[in-house]
């Protein structure tokens, strides 16, 4: 595989995995679009392992808080939002047909379109609402809905604002990138099939910095932009894809 690919692959990782406009459409649309050989699960998450690394720094200092047990009320939020996809998580299968990713784009760029625009701004992430964020973050592992814009949807529509819905999302991927990647190494060390590790690895880095910077661009930009261009993107791409793809 050209590592140039992988590069421009873990570019589009990195910059779409906080963006909500869902990373795993994108990369299951390259090969699609660009007549190269279909990448992979292995290096998709790789990939994600680099976005995992990247978010791991950027709030280090709530990890290491998160590692210690001293910030409990963030500890029990996140595990809570967790649990979901630690029980069922593996019963979803994840088609990466053009036709689902479109649908997806669309149906779930209206929802983050209509839980940004009507969603109130005047509750905190409580138990509950890290619960049913976990809960919707289980349809993010089907390519096109997007993790980082299921449970920002989720938690808008419960009255968290934009700052902190975002910033909890970010923190929910931690948990869910972190088990992907575990189950797909282990696989990928049992496998016979020969795993190119170089390839892997440069994924994982490449991924790192592209996500870094989108995280704090993310961060920065959320108090004075809403989450409607990327709706809007995700609709206008779906529609794309419908008329010349499908």
């Amino acid at each position: 595989m050209e590592y140039i690919y992988i590069i421009l692959l873990s570019a589009i990782q990195g910059i779409t995995e906080f963006l909500p406009v869902s990373s795993s459409a994108h990369l299951a649309l390259l090969p699609t679009l660009s007549g190269m050989a279909d990448q992979g699960g292995f290096i998709d998450v790789a990939a994600h392992v680099g976005s995992l690394l990247a978010v791991m720094w950027h709030y280090r200092t709530r990890v290491a808080q998160l590692i210690l047990i001293k910030d409990k009320k963030l500890l029990r939020r996140l595990i809570i939002s967790f649990l979901p996809v630690l029980a069922l998580g593996w019963l979803i299968d994840s088609p990466r047909g053009v036709l689902i990713i479109a649908v997806n784009l669309i149906v779930f760029g209206a929802i983050l379109w209509a839980a940004d625009r009507y969603g109130r701004s005047d509750r905190e992430v409580s138990p509950m609402t890290a619960l049913i964020a976990g809960a919707a973050q289980l349809a993010a592992l089907i390519p096109g809905v997007s993790r980082s814009g299921i449970t920002i949807s989720a938690m808008r529509a419960r009255g968290v604002g934009r700052g902190d819905a975002l910033d909890f999302s970010f923190m929910m991927s931690m948990p869910a990138i972190a088990a992907a990647g575990g189950l797909t190494l282990i696989h990928a060390v049992k496998s016979p099939d020969n795993v190119n590790w170089g390839a892997a690895g440069l994924a994982v880095v490449a991924s790192c910095v592209f996500s870094l910077i989108v995280i704090r661009l993310m961060l920065k930009s959320v108090k004075r932009f809403s989450f409607s261009g990327f709706a809007i993107y995700r609709i206008i791409l779906g529609a794309v894809l419908l008329a010349f793809y499908v």
